[in-house]
């Protein structure tokens, strides 16, 4: 079996010419299709949406399910970031790893997939922090630049990012 390897301007010329299906993210050059979400991811994704809007609105653009560019073969689709403003950088050129202060994946059915494969490319690509919210064991994974070696957080227990120390939120439901 041959595999075609993608970078980030083939990917996205690939899918505008309608070669690629609808939910798909480039992750090392490989296409990944992107599960459905189920009724807790949802609920967590409005959730947090939710609470960090209200906790670093005026701070940080909250943005969820967005393109973020982290080499010229990666290119995920985090649940949720937190972005350096002000939003009219975004203007002429995508997010990258260095405009993220926060990414946070939401994970059941991708746990695996989110642990070996996204949170990897994150550390490489510089972000500095990555929420896994793990709805498979019910914690909060944190994994923080340099050396992402996770923290666990049970549920119940508040957490605040790095870039935000004074803020810790509420990250359950």
């Amino acid at each position: 079996m041959v595999k075609h390897r993608f970078t980030v301007e083939a990917y996205h010329k690939a899918y505008e010419a309608g070669a690629l299906p609808e939910r798909v993210e480039l992750l090392e050059g490989e296409v990944y299709a992107v599960s459905p979400m189920g009724k807790n991811h949802i609920r967590y994704l409005i959730h947090l949406t939710k609470v960090f809007s209200e906790a670093f609105g005026g701070e940080a653009l909250v943005v969820s399910q967005i393109p973020l560019r982290l080499s010229e073969t990666s290119e995920p689709e985090p649940d949720l970031v937190l972005l350096a403003p002000p939003e009219r950088r975004y203007d002429e050129r995508p997010p990258t790893a260095q405009d993220a202060l926060l990414v946070v994946e939401i994970a059941d059915t991708t746990l695996v997939q989110d642990r070996t494969l996204k949170l990897p490319l994150y550390q490489k690509a510089g972000v500095p922090e990555v929420w896994l919210v793990n709805l498979v064991e019910e914690v909060l994974e944190v994994y923080a630049f340099p050396h992402y070696q996770g923290e666990r957080h049970p549920k119940g227990e508040k957490v605040a990012p790095k870039a935000f120390p004074q803020k810790p939120l509420a990250w359950w439901v």
